[in-house]
């Protein structure tokens, strides 16, 4: 990742890799066995890679949405968090619930529009730890409609130069 905002994820499997990118402005996922080797995200999905983005910066925060309001307290596996909604610049409404001890995001609930209705997107943050003085998710739990993965990083290394081509469109994805 790399501020403000863009983020590419890889997913290594068995079946061969997977690119999520997200440049600032545009968006693709490269998965093989797809109809379409590299696929151009738009709409509610775009909006979704950039709050995925944006989130990957915790002075961030504030630039997901606009139009905060102030949820009622819950709590999320018996801790109390503070609910915090806005809505992103393309209409993505995305729910934060933070810690209420620590104030550190443990989840990210955004919907979209779709034809069919709205359709949710949740993420957990799991397992903080320290990065240069700065409290990182190490873990984090997606979880749509028809599907789950989990992400857990070994390594975050801050202010680590990226070349501007690893948030490119990628390139397709060859099956193993």
């Amino acid at each position: 990742a790399k501020a403000p905002n863009q983020k590419t994820t890889v997913i290594h499997s068995s079946s061969g890799d997977s690119t999520t990118t997200f440049d600032g402005r545009n968006g693709w996922l490269a998965a093989p066995h797809r109809p379409v080797p590299v696929l151009a995200v738009a709409g509610g999905d775009l909006d979704g890679l950039r709050v995925d983005a944006e989130l990957a910066f915790p002075a961030r925060v504030k630039q997901v949405a606009s139009k905060w309001r102030v949820g009622r307290p819950t709590s999320i596996d018996q801790r109390d968090v503070q609910v915090v909604q806005g809505t992103g610049a393309g209409g993505v409404t995305a729910t934060l619930f933070f810690d209420a001890e620590t104030g550190l995001l443990v989840r990210q609930i955004r919907y979209v529009e779709s034809p069919v209705g709205r359709i949710p997107t949740q993420v957990d943050y799991s397992d903080y730890r320290d990065v240069a003085g700065v409290k990182l998710p190490f873990k984090w739990t997606m979880t749509w409609l028809d599907g789950r993965d989990t992400i857990e990083l070994s390594e975050v290394r801050a202010n680590v130069a990226i070349e501007a081509a690893r948030f490119a469109r990628p390139a397709a994805p060859r099956a193993q």
